[in-house]
């Protein structure tokens, strides 16, 4: 009987040690669960925190693009697409919609869409365009001193005249345009030399001008330099010298070559002389009003722009050159090369001494000291 209560009494102890155990051991699982639940649900909190704060980063930066103001060049030229200059405007086009991610839309007007050059001066001061290819000669009709690239043979070659806009004359001139007329001059584009194209017959003397009737810019220099070879000078907007030609309003016109071909006016013109006469560039011109009302990033983006369509215009110009003789030839016209200048150099000198005092000589000494 006393052992069978002491086996009792042992198996009982057995027992309740279990019991002992078992619980112990749930009560740290349940803990363990508990706790990873926790953290779980800290993570969880974290995560959906960190989702919370990129929604409202990405809601913010939303809003302030929604927020930035946009703005819509337009951008009027005279020349055909194939043209040095358009093709200018549309590498100035891409550069700044694509450096201002759209805030700025660019709209090139070409081939005489919104008139002719005078027009667009009259477009930039009324605000109904924002910027315009208008070259030195019509600038002139503003202030005699942009006449200065007008003068005959003054340009030794494009390199030359480069060279002498970016040493202090391009941003005088510039600035004139800007404090007196309220035109902002952001790109320089420069053309090549211009020579004369006719149906009247080849030039290879000075006499040969006499009595040709030839169309020139609205530049009194310009005028005048013909009337001393002995021409008939009538000044006639680049948009109506084709049917000047056709027509027979004037026999003659003088241009770069390459616009001749990209112009298409050898349909109208048998005979192309290298003079090389006259060298004037081009410009971006902008109203002034609207370049300030950009904010500073998107002024820098335009005149960054403007100085890079320069460097585009001067390449492209010259490889226009480079292929416009022989491909003039394959279209039948006669290109003759003038090798000695210097008879036409002593015909034109008497424009120098009127000129000099009324476009002021250290304009001049731009040219002469670079």
């Amino acid at each position: 009987m006393k052992g069978f209560r002491n086996n009792l009494l042992f198996f009982f102890m057995i027992g309740a040690l279990i019991f002992i155990v078992i619980g112990c051991g749930s009560q740290e699982e349940t803990e363990s669960t508990s706790g990873s639940n926790n953290n779980d649900t800290a993570d969880e909190e974290k995560v959906e925190t960190g989702k919370d704060s990129e929604a409202e980063e990405d809601s913010n930066n939303d809003a302030e693009a929604e927020n930035q103001e946009t703005y819509t060049l337009k951008m009027a030229s005279p020349s055909n697409p194939e043209d040095t200059m358009v093709q200018a405007f549309f590498h100035f086009e891409e550069m700044v919609e694509e450096e201002s991610d759209g805030r700025i839309e660019v709209e090139v007007q070409h081939s005489g869409q919104l008139g002719g050059q005078s027009d667009y001066i009259d477009g930039l001061q009324l605000g109904s365009i924002q910027a315009a290819e208008i070259t030195t000669s019509v600038l002139s009709s503003l202030d005699d001193r942009m006449l200065i690239f007008d003068m005959p043979y003054l340009s030794e070659s494009m390199e030359h005249q480069r060279e002498v806009i970016q040493s202090g004359l391009g941003d005088e001139l510039s600035n004139v345009m800007e404090e007196e007329e309220n035109i902002k001059i952001v790109g320089w584009l420069q053309r090549s030399a211009r020579n004369v194209y006719s149906s009247a017959g080849p030039i290879e003397t000075p006499g040969d001008f006499e009595g040709l009737d030839i169309r020139v810019m609205e530049s009194p220099v310009m005028t005048n330099t013909m009337e001393l070879l002995g021409a008939n000078p009538t000044p006639i907007a680049a948009d109506e010298r084709y049917m000047a030609l056709q027509t027979g309003v004037v026999d003659a016109a003088e241009n770069s070559i390459a616009l001749v071909l990209t112009e298409k006016e050898y349909e109208v013109t048998d005979y192309v002389s290298m003079t090389q006469h006259f060298m004037t560039p081009n410009t971006i011109a902008m109203d002034q009003n609207f370049f300030e009302s950009l904010p500073e990033d998107l002024q820098e983006i335009i005149t960054n722009a403007g100085e890079e369509a320069g460097k585009f215009a001067y390449e492209e110009e010259q490889r226009q050159v480079d292929e416009a003789v022989s491909e003039l030839e394959e279209v039948g016209m006669e290109v003759n090369f003038i090798k000695d200048k210097s008879s036409f150099k002593e015909a034109v000198q008497p424009i120098y001494d009127e000129y000099e005092e009324e476009i002021g000589k250290e304009y001049f000494d731009y040219f002469d000291n670079n």
